[in-house]
């Protein structure tokens, strides 16, 4: 059956798509909907108390104790209001915090995934821009529930009170509205150029921390220092031109808001009540509410502007929150049988790494390839592990095609880098990951990769410093193994592993990985000991 679609019904899917609200609870929204009609009401209290205190005034309508009476009344009625408004104030800042922690969810997986984003865009991301929506996007969707609430309580009691003028209010707040579209396309821009600066400036100051060590060494701190302070200068100069946008935009709309809505309905109320159709209570509760008809459309459409700032932001988020997370590939309980890559050929553009290479490995085997420098081993294993894909040739896995798919490959395999990355976190967390792990599989990974002594010296919650500086390197290659044995994959690669180790260290890795009988090993490298060599199956050496 052919379904109809209607303009409004692709507009409103697109509105919310565009929502950030989308992502906290539909009963949180709903509680901060009725939170907010209380909170708009505490203007419409004060408007109705002064209304009915200036009619018995000026009427002399009652006596002095009635109005005290009134007074006190409002002033309880504001009270409790104020109580509403703590658990509204409370409500919207743990939405925020929801929004928050949801985005930054999805966006650090979108980025470990994909790989693909350098780190300055990567940081910005997470960062800069996270923030910029939050302030300029999240809250602001949050304030124009509130003041639309506002306007609809607000304009109900006028049209109760005094319809004619209350119409006139609502007509010429529309005014403002076609003024800022003029600004809308132009805020937009400028708000690209400071986010583009913004990234540039966040990346200047990431590599002038890292370089530090650099920079000291060649006394060139001056020009480092320089490179930071003109990104900083383009950045701010991007901000400020963006600032000042928007505040021209808010200050030509406020002037016109207050011409055509403020002071042609307060002449017509005047004469109304030079001609006696209504009281000053009554004028005046209308002047007062009409803050609450001005002010609020006023505000929307300057927090429009605000939020069509964020777009070049949002449009990166909405890439992670349209992106499916990889899920976990539970680990293959099928008995390895072994790898072969057959008759495989990789070319780098124009030139051929390798061509018609075949290899086979079996269960428990011990393989060396060693090749020269800029050979192309590092690319080999990366063709193994499918994070390429070859232009001729294939790779088998249990006799299964797992040629160029990471998905199916890489759970046969862990890694042994020559430079491993480690967390500025606990001992622990460096070799479990973050993976849930008994107490018996750490303390047997611990001392077959020959970690014991330290883990019992330092203890599993010693904090091992930025990129491991508390660890000596051997530690830290250490930990790379442990990684790998918890894993219980059946094939370790080790690429270059050793190659910025002493030889005494170097060998005690080797020994530890080696003579491990549970798992294969490939290890590429072009220079090891003959003592070394002697503990491998085999050992393959490529021209």
């Amino acid at each position: 059956m052919k379904q109809n679609i209607s303009r409004y019904d692709i507009w409103k899917r697109g509105t919310m798509a565009n929502l950030s609200l989308r992502f906290t609870s539909k009963g949180k929204m709903i509680l901060y909907f009725l939170l907010s009609i209380v909170y708009a009401f505490g203007n419409v209290v004060i408007a109705y108390i002064t209304k009915i205190m200036l009619n018995m005034a000026q009427y002399r309508q009652g006596s002095v104790k009635q109005l005290i009476t009134v007074a006190a009344s409002g002033a309880l009625a504001i009270i409790l209001i104020m109580f509403f408004n703590f658990a509204y104030r409370y409500l919207k800042f743990d939405i925020v915090k929801d929004i928050n922690v949801h985005l930054k969810a999805k966006t650090m997986a979108y980025l470990i995934e994909q790989q693909d984003d350098s780190q300055k865009d990567g940081l910005s991301l997470m960062t800069n821009d996270v923030k910029q929506i939050e302030t300029l996007k999240i809250l602001n969707e949050l304030t124009i529930i509130t003041e639309f609430m506002s306007f609809v309580v607000s304009v109900t009691v006028g049209l109760l009170n005094s319809w004619i003028l209350t119409l006139l209010f609502i007509v010429t707040t529309v005014i403002p509205g076609f003024v800022q579209k003029f600004f809308t396309k132009k805020i937009q821009s400028k708000s690209e150029a400071w986010e583009k600066a913004n990234a540039s400036y966040t990346q200047n100051v990431s590599d002038g921390l890292n370089g530090a060590a650099t920079a000291d060494l060649y006394d060139v701190q001056i020009p480092i220092v320089g490179r930071v302070v003109d990104g900083a200068k383009r950045m701010e100069n991007a901000l400020k031109s963006l600032n000042y946008t928007q505040a021209v935009a808010g200050e030509i709309i406020m002037a016109v808001a207050e011409i055509f809505s403020f002071i042609i309905p307060f002449l017509v109320g005047a004469i109304l009540m030079f001609q006696g159709h209504i009281g000053a209570g009554t004028l005046v509760m209308i002047v007062q509410l009409s803050n609450d008809f001005v002010n609020p459309v006023i505000n929307i459409f300057q927090q429009i502007n605000s939020i069509q700032s964020t777009k070049p932001m949002w449009d990166k988020v909405e890439k992670a929150l349209k992106f499916d997370e990889a899920k976990p590939v539970s680990v293959n309980n099928t008995k390895f049988t072994g790898l072969d890559v057959d008759n495989l050929t990789y070319k780098l553009k124009d030139k051929t790494l390798f061509s018609d290479l075949g290899l086979s490995v079996h269960p428990n085997e011990k393989v060396l390839l060693m090749a020269p420098s800029g050979w192309g081993k590092t690319t080999l294993l990366r063709l193994i592990l499918g994070k390429l894909k070859p232009n001729d040739g294939k790779i088998y896995i249990d006799k299964m095609d797992v040629t160029g798919d990471w998905q199916k490959a890489h759970d046969s395999f862990s890694y042994v880098n020559q430079k491993p990355f480690i967390f500025d976190d606990t001992l622990k967390f460096n070799i479990s990951l973050g993976r849930k792990v008994t107490d018996s599989e750490m303390e047997e990974v611990v001392e077959k990769s020959g970690l014991f002594s330290l883990v019992g010296e330092k203890g599993w919650d010693y904090q091992v410093g930025e990129n491991g500086a508390n660890l000596s390197g051997g530690q830290i290659q250490r930990i790379e193994i442990a990684r790998a044995l918890l894993s219980k994959r059946p094939i370790l690669l080790a690429d270059e592993a050793t190659s910025a180790l002493d030889p005494e260290l170097s060998l005690a890795i080797h020994n530890t990985i080696l003579k491990n009988p549970q798992i294969a090993v490939i290890e590429v490298a072009h220079k090891i000991s003959e003592q070394e060599k002697s503990m491998f199956d085999r050992i393959i050496q490529f021209e």
